[in-house]
């Protein structure tokens, strides 16, 4: 055996068409690497560096497909396998020797790899043990197994195909298709868009996954969370260990005799069922990209595609007084949830939980309790004497994951039944509505998960307890980085204690500004515990940038006081989508956040050709309004042009109101501070007024006070 891995050696060291471009390939890795670094210091973003150091892999691991298959080959091109098969296990062995040549040179560019990993860790000054434990499970999954299937692939197609190199080479290049996000884009997405099923694009993007050893997330343009890092579920492992042990077990049905070769064949087939089975029942993973049930798009599209009906005044009947949860995070969620309620004695109860989670059965603590669901809602009967309800649920959300890699389960997202119906996500605005209990609850919580587990409660070794009304919990590459401010350790943007108490200061002002009471959430900010979000979190979601709770603060940014404090403002003022724009320079104005040294701002305003562009705005948007796609087929020529010509005017005066108003009211106008207070009762007071009717009285009123 011996002496045949050396003869493979010289036989691939000796070859041009193998050992030149292997030298080509280490060449090219090593300058890349290098190139990746100067622009790590160039950027300092330690996780984009990363990323566009594994998306390359795809074409390392097609390089050893081929290095494998050419040597291979060799054996069948040279007449050699019938010389092999005449020594008892002769062929094993050749195969043997090949593969042990192909993993020796394979062991050089991972090493380099995992060398390079160690010494960007003690670079990037990050003393985080979890993120070293995570680059080295990178070096290991992304270039060790990956590397190690593609010498497996080669050989096998080698061994079943033998010189039919169209084919071969026509598989691999379909195969570095599949770990790109080409077809993602160009034929799997499209074909959804054409077809409009997405059962049919769901199955195409099993498929494609299923032959990822590259997360095909890892070319999309969207970051990557450092909490979670590069995808590594349990899965990713399974796969790639699949994509060593089924080509080795065809390979071996080769070398073999008949009967050997047909259980050979039958264990190929069991691995490969086994697989797909742990595949269909992989549960929770991240997934960043075009696909309709992704992270950025999935909830966005459901809730889109139904009618949405408005549960902002909705009375549920009880509140919830206690929680008893034992959550397990294993593949997702699984949970046993125990809620107590005030008021037993109602005919019918209705809990809010997301439909990710399947609802396995209700009961008390002696019999089960009839429920119907409805999508993110849960109706069942009387308690039946009982004064609580037990909820078993297991699911997962494409956002809010939950599975071994990390958890990010904010307590403002119903991922445990909350009392009465509650929306979870506005279409109107694009974003999660944030659904905090009307009273603070009593909570006693088990985390059953292998990674360290941090809540806004207080408690130790995953157990919590206390009172809140809204509980949170995340895990993964996260940290206490400070006294109750829990982050991400490698984030360049880290919150500070400093900045918290910055934005208390500016918030105190700001209502003493606004003559209002300080809402009781935002009394003693700086003492509450602060918890920083992973930045995909404002992906179609722009409503919780920055979350209060009565115990804990959620937020994505905090580089500054002012930045937090204006978030923090825009979480309570509770705007309208229709005004968004307005609400977002109100902010601006309020907290002195312009650049004043902008000429626009020093263009004077005029009130009454301002009231006319609104009136007229207004006119064309209710007049465009009522014209459908068939009123606008049945025109004629020239009520087109009188409509286009329409539709460009209402453009130009969307913008121009859009500027000038905020711009009169909250910089301009006499009356600024006194309008700084009507626009805050108008948001805070859910006023079903119009608001452009609003921005005209005060201008009207504002006129007239200046006639007389």
């Amino acid at each position: 055996m011996t002496k045949l891995y050396k003869k493979t050696m010289l036989v691939f060291w000796r070859s041009k068409n193998l050992i030149v471009p292997y030298w080509v390939m280490l060449a090219i890795f090593s300058l890349y690497t290098a190139f990746r670094f100067v622009q790590y210091m160039e950027y300092n973003n330690i996780f984009m560096t990363m990323r566009w150091l594994v998306i390359p892999c795809v074409f390392l691991i097609a390089s050893f497909i081929y290095f494998s298959y050419e040597l291979t080959i060799k054996m069948y091109e040279n007449n050699m396998v019938e010389y092999f098969k005449t020594y008892r296990q002769g062929l094993w062995q050749a195969y043997e020797a090949i593969i042990l040549c192909l993993l020796t040179w394979a062991a050089i560019p991972v090493i380099m790899f995992l060398l390079f990993m160690l010494f960007f860790y003690k670079y990037i000054n990050v003393q985080y043990y979890p993120f070293l434990v995570h680059l080295v499970k990178v070096s290991l999954l992304y270039f060790g197994l990956s590397f190690i299937a593609g010498i497996m692939l080669g050989t096998v197609m080698a061994a079943k195909l033998k010189s039919n190199r169209l084919a071969v080479y026509s598989l691999t290049v379909l195969f570095m298709l599949l770990n790109t996000t080409f077809t993602s884009s160009l034929f799997f997405h499209i074909s959804y868009m054409l077809l409009n099923s997405f059962p049919t694009e769901k199955v195409l993007f099993g498929i494609k996954d299923f032959f990822t050893l590259v997360p095909h997330q890892l070319g999309s343009n969207f970051a990557i969370d450092p909490i979670y890092g590069l995808p590594m579920e349990p899965i990713k492992w399974i796969l790639a260990v699949f994509w060593i042990i089924f080509p080795l077990t065809l390979i071996m049905s080769e070398c073999f005799d008949r009967k050997a070769k047909q259980a050979f064949t039958a264990t190929a087939c069991l691995i490969l069922v086994f697989a797909v089975a742990l595949f269909t029942f992989r549960g929770s993973t991240l997934i960043m990209d075009l696909r309709n049930d992704s992270h950025p798009y999935s909830d966005m599209l459901y809730y889109q595609d139904r009618p949405e009906v408005d549960y902002r005044g909705y009375k549920a009947g009880f509140n919830i007084n206690n929680y008893d949860m034992d959550l397990t995070v294993s593949n997702e969620l699984h949970a046993i949830v125990k809620v107590t309620v005030d008021n037993p004695d109602l005919d019918r109860y209705e809990f809010t939980l997301y439909r990710g989670y399947k609802l396995d059965r209700v009961r008390t603590e002696n019999e089960a309790i009839p429920f119907k669901r409805e999508g993110d809602y849960i109706s069942t009967g009387s308690l039946k004497g009982a004064d609580y309800l037990i909820f078993e649920y297991h699911g997962k959300s494409p956002k809010y994951y939950a599975n071994r890699q990390a958890i990010t389960l904010p307590g403002y997202f119903a991922y445990y039944p909350k009392a009465g119906r509650s929306n979870i996500y506005d279409v109107v605005r694009t974003g999660y509505v944030v659904n905090l209990s009307p009273n603070e609850s009593r909570y006693e919580v088990k985390v059953h998960s292998d990674l360290e587990v941090f809540s806004n409660l207080p408690g130790g070794n995953n157990t919590f307890s206390g009172k809140t009304n809204g509980l949170s919990v995340f895990a993964g590459m996260y940290d206490e980085i400070a006294d109750n401010i829990y982050a991400e350790p490698m984030r360049k943007d880290l919150p500070q204690k400093q900045t918290i108490r910055e934005a208390e200061q500016i918030l105190y002002d700001t209502f003493k500004r606004l003559e209002r009471p300080e809402p009781e959430e935002l009394k003693h900010l700086a003492d509450k515990k602060f918890f920083q979000v992973p930045g995909n979190f404002t992906i179609n979601s722009s409503i919780e940038e920055t979350v209060v709770m009565s115990d804990h603060i959620t937020a994505v940014y905090c580089a500054n006081g002012p930045q937090v404090a204006t978030m923090i403002m825009q979480s309570i003022i509770k705007p309208r989508s229709a005004s968004y724009r307005l609400e977002y320079d109100y902010l601006s104005y309020l907290f002195k956040q312009k650049d004043m040294s902008d000429p626009v701002l020093k263009k004077t305003v005029d009130s009454e050709q301002l009231l006319q562009e609104i009136d007229e705005w207004q006119s064309l948007n209710e007049k465009h309004s009522k014209i459908n796609k068939k009123t606008l087929e049945n025109m004629n020529e020239q009520e087109k042009d009188a409509y286009d010509i329409d539709a460009r005017r209402m453009c130009d005066l969307d913008s121009s109101v859009r500027n000038k108003a905020p711009l009169y009211l909250f910089y301009q106008s006499p009356c600024k501070e006194e309008n700084f207070r009507v626009f805050y009762d108008y948001y805070t007071s859910g006023s079903t007024q119009d608001i452009w009717e609003l921005v005209k009285s005060i201008i009207r009123e504002e006129m007239k006070d200046d006639q007389s």
